[in-house]
């Protein structure tokens, strides 16, 4: 494991243990839920306190069809879904550092093709950074085939979750074609604490703002997705806010050129703190 700080703030990564963050603090306070242990995080990268979905978020049901084709694909983390594959190969896999200093630290994944894997060879790269008062992720993916390719990205982060903890987005609606007695809001407000019943859901149009209010601190989270996942089981002490490329399932739609790159970025920036 390594650190990078920057005043107050402290983010302890893992390259090696499929480009996870293991914490991120301000002045001691954790903004992600800490992994317990580096053991805890090799067994399970759902014990991170973020990892990169990559070159897809969620399940791929039945494995992946694309150009006409078929392609079967393995189980990505059987310990979680022994049937299907999940989140791309990059959260399982070990990331090499490419560049690292104080306040900053880039890492890189380069994937091949074989049988039960993404049929097609990409990179990926995360560069991570803080300052004063933020933290930022910058996730690119790469197309390095000779072919088009789908594409995806998204990044898992653990925020924990008490009693007093608020995250405060909206969520956008399209206006619907039929004529109606009823006008359909433009959007609703989401404010206040985080449920404590089970979340699995996609805010399908984001302005790619929220805010956090957690531990005295109030976060202001910043993304050029324009798609944002929220999950929780039941009774957890933390809640996922997840900025990703794609809905759930609706992977393939996004195709990325021989040598093209997207990317997806992630900041959090400390707007106000406990007096």
């Amino acid at each position: 494991m390594t650190a990078i700080s920057a005043g107050k703030i402290k983010a302890v990564l893992a390259p090696d243990l499929g480009g996870a963050v293991m914490s991120l603090s301000f002045e001691g306070k954790n903004i992600f839920r800490p992994a317990s242990s580096r053991d805890a995080v090799a067994v399970d990268p759902r014990e991170a306190a973020c990892y990169p979905c990559v070159p897809w978020f969620s399940r791929l049901f039945g494995g992946l069809d694309f150009g006409g084709r078929h392609y079967e694909l393995a189980p990505t983390l059987p310990a979680c879904d022994p049937d299907h594959a999940l989140h791309g190969h990059g959260w399982v896999n070990p990331w090499t550092i490419t560049d690292q200093r104080e306040d900053h630290l880039t890492c890189r994944f380069d994937h091949a093709p074989a049988p039960g894997l993404f049929p097609f060879r990409f990179f990926a790269t995360q560069e991570f950074s803080v300052s004063q008062d933020a933290f930022q992720i910058v996730l690119s993916l790469t197309n390095d085939s000779s072919a088009g390719m789908p594409a995806g990205l998204g990044l898992h982060p653990f925020f924990p979750n008490t009693k007093t903890t608020e995250l405060n987005f909206t969520e956008y609606f399209g206006q619907p074609k039929l004529p109606s007695a009823l006008t359909p809001p433009e959007k609703i407000d989401h404010r206040g604490p985080v449920t404590d019943d089970p979340v699995d859901y996609t805010v399908k149009r984001w302005d790619g703002t929220a805010e956090i209010v957690h531990d005295g601190m109030k976060i202001a989270m910043r993304s050029n997705a324009r798609i944002l996942h929220l999950y929780s089981p039941e009774d957890a002490d933390f809640y996922c806010a997840e900025p990703v490329s794609h809905w759930p399932g609706h992977f393939g739609q996004d195709i990325l050129a021989p040598q093209e790159t997207m990317d997806l970025v992630l900041s959090l920036k400390i707007i106000k703190q406990a007096s």
